[in-house]
């Protein structure tokens, strides 16, 4: 025996032991039902639309850590293809914003005076704000250029204590989604 062909037989030998101690036995194909899926949960959260005049909740994708996301992808988005078969709409499309700024639990709506700030249009800001987790009251801070002063252009730095030179802004009180319990959908 050449220690070539030795090799070999010590080769084969180990692989048969090998497969030998595992213990599991060779079978055919075992049919087990549908094949295994990777299913992650996608978070959800609630904004609010309109129908008929009156607020309806409806769910929306969530965005961890961003709370004012899912405001400005309702104010960018508004209703699906199938809420607008089914009558809701959204008035936020309707209103200018700047900024949406949150800090310890208050969400400012930064908006444009000149645009439509109606008490609809608010509940719909405060009850899809304090629908979001780490939101509790919400305010709208409505921004104007002051007539004959020259402002810079474009949108002005937002600090609500200190309005830049040629811009105004009036803060309203932070509000909460029951202050607009009339507006609710039965």
């Amino acid at each position: 025996m050449t220690a070539r062909l030795g090799f070999r037989v010590v080769l084969a030998v180990a692989a048969a032991l090998l497969g030998a101690a595992c213990g599991v036995r060779p079978t055919g194909v075992i049919g087990a039902g549908e094949p295994a899926l990777a299913q992650q949960a996608v978070p959800q959260t609630t904004v609010y639309l309109v129908r008929n005049g009156r607020l309806v909740p409806e769910r929306r994708v969530a965005f961890p850590g961003a709370p004012q996301a899912a405001v400005y992808a309702l104010w960018l988005s508004g209703p699906t293809q199938d809420e607008i078969a089914a009558g809701i709409w959204s008035p936020l499309a309707k209103l200018p914003l700047y900024e949406i700024t949150v800090d310890d639990g208050i969400m400012t709506v930064h908006y444009d005076r000149d645009g439509m700030m109606t008490r609809l249009v608010m509940a719909q800001i405060v009850c899809s704000g304090t629908a979001q987790p780490d939101v509790r009251r919400v305010r709208a801070a409505g921004w104007a250029r002051v007539v004959g002063q020259e402002a810079a252009p474009g949108p002005p730095p937002f600090d609500l204590r200190h309005p830049p030179y040629g811009w105004t802004v009036v803060v309203g009180h932070q509000k909460k989604c029951s202050d607009y319990a009339d507006l609710m959908a039965p």
